[in-house]
């Protein structure tokens, strides 16, 4: 399966002064076929849900909806104020180019960098819409390549380290990369040699070849034109326990899938998916999550995996059909890893934005309840399109404090998966407590679009689903020492 054109609106209207109309979104290498491929049963879903429980909305440790209590050998979080709680990202390090030596060209000073941030996504087949893997495509796109990523559009990277946790596989370029791109316009954007090509060597995330399991709708979902709406797909329950290493949605039809929630539970499948653990999600910019060595994801046995897909399809042509796939990744039957990951959502339900408002806050405090040596690991925020700032805050007991993310200018089309590097990881204790703030804005001028793509009127915006209401949720990743 080769990766999909997604609709990327802003990168779009950025393009359209030298009259191109493609634009992408998430880039993520597609593993192979596995032969190990379930077929999975489907179930209709009402066409467009009222405002309700968020995704994976999954209350531990008393004080939420049904009191219930993290597993042992988990981590999980409980509302600490009032309301109610509910692939690694592709890409490698931040690079550093020698200095220039000679006049700035495209193959010695902007290929190598182009090549580890952008040949991800910009190349045939490739999730960005069009290719920019060599010269001859680069050449009449270069005014509008040196605009993006000095203007700090491309490559998409929303955290900010600067004064919180340094992100693992950071995609955003140094100040002397940007410098590199405003010498090459400013010397004529010339090609220069092709033998003064040198290849940057980088981290990257490990290889976990192809998935062991691929599970498949068994029939395709057919897509409502002009509107958004939910479908909950059951797929099989496993008869072992599962211990996952790797995981990845793969949606067929990429950009009409606003998000897609793995949730494994009893199997009881409704709109909102399942009264479940929600463990995964896909979302705008998401790609492969890959665990580090030793560590995996339990999927109980006997337990049954749906996803719940949230369309989009307000652009969507009529007889447009999506059969997205799941992969999965796991340690052979009887293998247990040495350690557990889990993930907790702090979820504040309670949104309120009029019209007109601007940064306006909104919030939720957790607190945290942990085994022994559990680990923060890294963030996964989410908001709609009202969204301005996102950040989380981990207060110790001891009075200490973690900034866990920070996200200055929020962007509803690159929702990405924020980890940490090992050596990193946050620990953590029962009764530390974890702060959410989001600020919103309801203007004119933060509103999404219709079909035609014009603005939709803002609107008094409480929390939903619906991209036109709003959420302030992060996940929170936690690894946990079995």
């Amino acid at each position: 399966m080769t990766r999909r054109t997604r609709v990327h609106h802003r990168l779009g209207q950025l393009l359209s002064m030298l009259a191109l109309s493609a634009a992408g979104l998430a880039c993520g290498s597609e593993p192979g076929r596995s032969p190990a491929t379930l077929p999975m049963p489907m179930a209709g879903v009402p066409a467009v849900l009222p405002p309700g429980p968020g995704p994976g909305v999954s209350p531990v440790t008393g004080g939420g909806a049904g009191g219930a209590t993290a597993p042992a050998g988990t981590a999980g979080l409980a509302p600490a104020t009032g309301g109610t709680m509910g692939t690694v990202t592709a890409g490698s390090g931040p690079v550093v180019p020698p200095p220039p030596s000679g006049p700035v060209s495209y193959h010695k000073d902007i290929r190598p960098i182009m090549q580890a941030r952008c040949y991800g996504c910009h190349v045939a087949g490739g999730a960005g819409g069009f290719e920019l893997d060599a010269w001859e495509k680069v050449q009449p796109l270069a005014a509008a390549v040196v605009h993006a990523v000095t203007t700090r559009k491309m490559p998409p990277w929303l955290a900010d380290s600067a004064n919180c946790m340094k992100t693992r596989y950071d995609q955003r370029l140094t100040d002397a990369q940007l410098a590199l791109f405003t010498a090459w316009k400013d010397a004529g954007f010339t090609e220069g040699n092709a033998a003064d090509f040198v290849a940057i060597v980088e981290e990257k995330p490990r290889e976990v070849g192809a998935p062991t399991i691929v599970m498949k709708a068994a029939r395709p979902v057919s897509l409502r034109a002009g509107t958004e709406w939910y479908e909950c797909v059951v797929m099989q329950s496993v008869p072992t326990d599962t211990w996952v290493t790797a995981i990845q949605v793969v949606p067929d039809k990429d950009e009409y899938v606003h998000h897609a929630i793995v949730n494994v539970g009893n199997g009881a499948c409704s709109a909102l998916g399942i009264l479940a653990d929600n463990v995964y999600s896909f979302r705008p910019g998401s790609q492969r999550l890959v665990f580090e060595e030793g560590d995996a994801m339990l999927i109980p046995a006997g337990k049954t995996i749906a996803v719940q897909h949230h369309y989009n399809t307000r652009f969507a042509p009529a007889s447009t059909t999506d059969q997205s796939e799941l992969h999965l990744w796991t340690l052979p039957a009887g293998q247990k890893p040495m350690r557990s990951i889990s993930r907790m959502p702090n979820h504040d339900m309670l949104i309120n934005i009029p019209v007109g408002a601007v940064n306006q806050r909104e919030g939720e405090s957790a607190s945290v309840s942990a085994a022994a040596g559990s680990e923060i690991i890294g963030i996964s925020p989410h908001m709609h399109y009202l969204g301005q700032t996102f950040k989380e805050t981990l207060n110790r007991r001891d009075g200490s404090e973690v900034c866990l993310v920070d996200i200055p200018d929020w962007d509803q089309d690159w929702q990405l998966d924020y980890f940490y590097s090992p050596a990193d990881y946050i620990k953590v204790a029962s009764g530390d407590v974890v702060d959410q703030t989001c600020m919103f804005s309801n203007r004119a001028e933060d509103q999404g679009k219709d079909p035609e793509g014009k603005p939709f009127s803002p609107i008094y915006t409480t929390y939903g689903e619906d991209t036109r209401q709003e959420m302030c949720l992060g996940y929170i990743w936690f690894r946990t020492p079995l």
